[in-house]
């Protein structure tokens, strides 16, 4: 049977649609989140540093991807050394904690930047007002960033110190600032998405103060 499936349709269902859908709890949905990235239209300096972002951005992503592969790869090649050939490569798991670091804290700035974290919903059933609503997240994501920057501080500190003392791995050898300026580059990414993210909520909240505050 073929079955169209349609979210939010408005009351009366129109003939053919879909009864599979999410309920409408309230007439008027709960304000979008907003992400580093503007929508709206932004004055030329800023759009230059956009242009620069979106490098940054684009190199990240397929930095992502990359270190993603190498880590699947390294595991299947581990398989083959060691159940084929019965000649398991030492360093794998260095090399493995390496791929993996270089994957999820980077990821973490990516993810933040992308606005794609997991977000709550219980705000916008206690609070109505659209306004208090992004006030509410405009303070969490002040929170964050004092959060992010503090962690930042210290992933740096500890890079630096591992750098400064010459310290590297046990079989590989290599410096272990390689693994620990994962740290670095994933807490100064996100630090930056949520400075983006809270000139665009501080924008987003000025533009609902001028303008009707309809409420969720």
């Amino acid at each position: 049977m073929d079955r169209h499936s349609k979210q939010h349709p408005h009351g009366p269902v129109e003939p053919g649609a879909s009864f599979i859908y999410d309920p409408e709890v309230t007439v008027i949905e709960p304000p979008e989140h907003i992400t580093a990235i503007p929508e709206g239209d932004v004055s030329a300096s800023y759009a230059t540093f956009l242009k620069l972002e979106n490098a940054y951005a684009w190199t990240l992503s397929n930095g992502l991807a990359l270190f993603s592969i190498a880590l699947a790869v390294l595991m299947f090649v581990q398989v083959i050394l060691r159940y084929g050939f019965n000649s398991p490569f030492v360093g794998i798991e260095e090399m493995a904690l390496l791929f993996g670091a270089w994957v999820y804290f980077p990821a973490m700035a990516y993810v933040t930047r992308q606005g794609e974290h997991i977000h709550g919903g219980i705000l916008t059933l206690v609070v109505k007002n659209r306004t208090a609503v992004q006030t509410v997240r405009l303070i969490m994501t002040v929170l964050s960033i004092l959060a992010c920057a503090v962690f930042g501080y210290f992933a740096l500190k500890y890079a630096f110190f591992e750098i400064e003392k010459g310290r590297l791995s046990s079989y590989l050898r290599w410096p272990k600032g390689i693994w620990s300026f994962s740290l670095v580059i994933g807490f100064g990414g996100t630090f930056l998405a949520l400075l983006m993210q809270a000139l665009n909520q501080y924008i987003d909240i000025q533009k609902l103060r001028k303008g009707d505050t309809p409420q969720c």
